[in-house]
């Protein structure tokens, strides 16, 4: 499988249309490459937003939940919890994808969305919920310094 360097960085707002659908933009599509085969599989997120991942970074996260033992429970609740609500999808000639109801509800998104990239993948919220996070609180926080010097930032 060829190797294909993905970067996905920048924010974007949007809104949903009538039929839930949400425009992907240009950059990203255009970033996802054609390995991917206009390919995302969106899943719940750690935090209440969205996931949407390329098929090839979302094939590594398959791998890497297949190495966890299912015998513990904590393992198979993560594991679970992710890939129940996994849903591929294909964009189509607009660069829309349709998001299914269950994850639009637990997103809390009902119209106004903001997609961030995340590098590899990329984070969808709901604006109002993406506001009430204090970023400025954490970027002045001795945890985002640490963060950076781990990285060398």
């Amino acid at each position: 499988m060829k190797n294909i360097n993905l970067s996905f960085t920048g924010e974007y707002e949007y809104s949903l249309d009538k039929k839930n659908r949400l425009i992907i933009p240009a950059k990203f599509r255009k970033a996802l490459g054609s390995i991917n085969d206009k390919t995302f599989v969106l899943t719940k997120g750690l935090d209440d937003c969205l996931v949407l991942y390329p098929l090839v970074e979302w094939h590594n996260v398959e791998r890497q939940l297949g190495q966890l033992s299912t015998i513990r429970e904590k393992n198979r609740n993560f594991i679970r919890n992710v890939v129940r609500y996994a849903t591929y999808l294909q964009y189509d000639a607009q660069g829309r994808v349709a998001i299914p109801s269950s994850l639009l509800l637990h997103s809390k998104i009902e119209r106004d969305v903001v997609l961030i990239g995340m590098i590899k993948k990329i984070e969808i919220w709901n604006s109002k919920t993406l506001n009430n996070i204090s970023y400025e609180n954490y970027t002045n926080s001795k945890d985002f310094e640490d963060l950076a010097n781990e990285i060398d930032f």
